[in-house]
């Protein structure tokens, strides 16, 4: 039995997607650019990540370096946008989420908490994302 899912819970899997598609090529883009570097690490590990370089100074440097690049080609400003996306994505299936609850001490609950607690909105959210939405009335 294939699983119906909503417009809120459409929008915060492609908006997911989107943003995790973008980092892997941000760092997919950050390895080769701390290889074409030619650093090696003390330990003899070629690094992956611009912060995982040993040498203090050649970090900062390639930090900084890897930071225009990135901006320079766009990629930065992708990423931006798609977590202002996902960040909105997941504010309305939260809200969603919360308006199906059918007893209001447990809403009112859950709001306040959804509100204040970053682990509480990842159960909702995680919850949510298992509903079938051919189960629950508007």
């Amino acid at each position: 039995m294939r699983r119906t899912y909503n417009k809120e819970q459409k929008a915060y899997i492609e908006a997911k997607k989107a943003l995790d598609a973008l980092e892997s090529q941000e760092a997919k883009m950050e390895a080769e650019f701390v290889a074409s570097l030619g650093i090696i690490n003390d330990d003899g590990i070629i690094p992956e990540k611009t912060w995982m370089i040993d040498n203090d100074e050649i970090a900062e440097k390639a930090i900084d370096d890897f930071g225009k690049i990135e901006a320079e080609s766009g990629l930065w400003e992708k990423i931006v946008a798609a977590k202002e996306a996902l960040k909105i994505a997941e504010e309305n299936l939260i809200q969603y989420a919360l308006s199906i609850i059918p007893f209001q001490k447990e809403r009112a609950t859950l709001t306040k908490a959804a509100a204040e607690h970053y682990k509480i909105r990842m159960q909702i959210l995680e919850n949510v994302l298992k509903l079938d939405t051919r189960t629950v009335k508007r």
